[in-house]
């Protein structure tokens, strides 16, 4: 039985790729890029890691914009801001769809749509904040999380590739098992922090949606506490990310933080930042954007869909087309930011040190959370939560190289990465953290009661 159903689904795919390729040839020409096979496209010139590298590297041959194949799938390539924000901005209404995504959507989430933790966790569910010694509640999300990151990448799942397979593991239970059992687990953790005790003092998006589910087209509490709990996965994992490289940028660059530690002494002196000091610490602001250009959390960027066939610069983009633009290059767009790979956050600032504006119709300060109607739904809470994590950290600690066992400091490699599926990490790597200020743990806990 299982023979057939194999052989089955190979003619089934033999036919979708041809009736695919025989129909009628496009008046324009795609973007120009890499040569494929017949049938699988380039598939197999695509890399199970770090897949964005690859897509840099082909821009350097075929442009700022290209395209490739994937089983008869196209994939358009968008690599600097010009494209990005023409494409992905200006004509938002025609590629703000997002690709299928078959096992992400359908199975692991059930069409639940997507739209630093403590901090997210306060606001979102309106609980304590998390505990700055003990037990993190939040767990179970960063484990889904990462299987979630894993799914959005090109090629992810095997359904994802061979989608001919989908009516298949529907039918049979077996096949998605693990899938299922992900959406139950996290479903119910869900609506654990959903229904829970709330601290009456602490405003949320849980208290609100409490006793206002139709007003805001809400069904039952699982859909509730599925908009809280996306919320807080888009922005803890773009949080838990930048800090990442926040501390290789303070490793690497270390008079980087002068102005700002200068700034904090000044404003806060011997108490921990707040968000009431935010207008006056625009020098942590700079440090906060520039750290989201330097390694956007997501490098490859977030996909986009055409839903409807685009004519530009005379060359056709098809419907159906998934468009990727590639967060680290658009990141690094020379026409915006001049020596790209040093970590520099004067780039923000005008001559008189407060936060330059962005170019009108631009989002030039945040391009790492993506463009158009699809930018990153926990972009707020994500900039709020590195703000003010940044802030504390440079008021509590110097950062200082590790040393090896003969004694040697050690330096990250910037360009050293983990592949954490959607986003990208730096390799591990050491640091050694040293208080600035007496006290440190008392004054930390009794902050974080407030």
């Amino acid at each position: 039985m299982s023979a057939l159903y194999i052989s089955a689904s190979v003619a089934v795919l033999a036919l979708f790729l041809l009736l695919r390729g025989l129909r009628l040839a496009p008046t324009r020409p795609l973007p120009p890029g890499p040569r494929g096979l017949p049938f699988v496209g380039n598939l197999f010139q695509l890399p199970s890691k770090l897949m964005w590298f690859q897509m840099v590297e082909w821009s350097k041959e075929y442009g700022p914009m290209f395209s490739y194949t994937i089983l008869g799938q196209t994939v358009i390539v968008l690599t600097r801001v010009k494209e990005a924000t023409d494409l992905l901005d200006r004509m938002s209404a025609k590629t703000s769809d997002r690709p299928r995504m078959i096992k992400l959507s359908e199975h692991m989430c059930r069409r639940m749509e997507f739209a630093s933790s403590s901090i997210a966790w306060r606001s979102l569910f309106g609980h304590e904040t998390i505990p700055l010694l003990g037990f993190d509640p939040t767990k179970p999300i960063e484990e889904f999380s990462a299987e979630i990151f894993r799914c959005v990448v090109p090629g992810g799942s095997i359904v994802d590739v061979f989608r001919f397979l989908n009516p298949i593991i529907l039918r049979f239970k077996y096949f998605r098992r693990y899938s299922d059992r992900c959406y139950q687990t996290i479903t119910a953790f869900f609506l654990k922090a959903y229904s829970d005790p709330q601290v009456d003092t602490v405003p949320s998006l849980s208290s609100k949606l409490k006793g206002n589910k139709e007003r805001f087209g809400m069904k039952d509490d699982i859909d509730c506490s599925w908009v809280g709990g996306t919320l807080f996965i888009a922005a803890q994992d773009t949080t838990a990310t930048s800090l990442r490289w926040f501390f290789v940028a303070m490793l690497l660059y270390p008079e980087t933080a002068l102005a700002a530690r200068a700034q904090l002494a000044s404003v806060v002196g011997d108490r921990p930042p707040s968000f009431s000091d935010s207008e006056r610490l625009p020098q942590i602001d700079a440090l906060v954007k520039e750290l989201l250009r330097w390694r956007p959390a997501a490098a490859g960027g977030i996909p986009h869909m055409a839903n409807e066939d685009i004519i530009y610069k005379n060359y056709l983009i098809p419907k159906g087309a998934i468009i990727s633009p590639v967060a680290w290059s658009i990141c690094r767009d020379p026409s915006l930011y001049p020596n790209g790979d040093t970590f520099d956050p004067s780039r923000f600032l005008d001559e008189m040190g407060n936060i330059k504006r962005p170019a009108q119709h631009s989002h030039d300060d945040y391009l790492a959370f993506g463009h158009g109607r699809r930018i990153c739904v926990g972009k707020n809470l994500a900039i709020n939560t590195l703000w003010i994590t940044i802030a504390t950290l440079l008021w509590a600690f110097d950062f200082q190289l590790s040393v090896d066992e003969h004694g040697q400091e050690v330096a990250p490699d910037p360009m050293a990465f983990w592949d954490n599926g959607a986003t990208v990490w730096p390799a591990k790597f050491g640091a050694r953290l040293v208080p600035r200020v007496e006290d440190l743990r008392e004054k930390l806990k009794a902050s974080m009661g407030k």
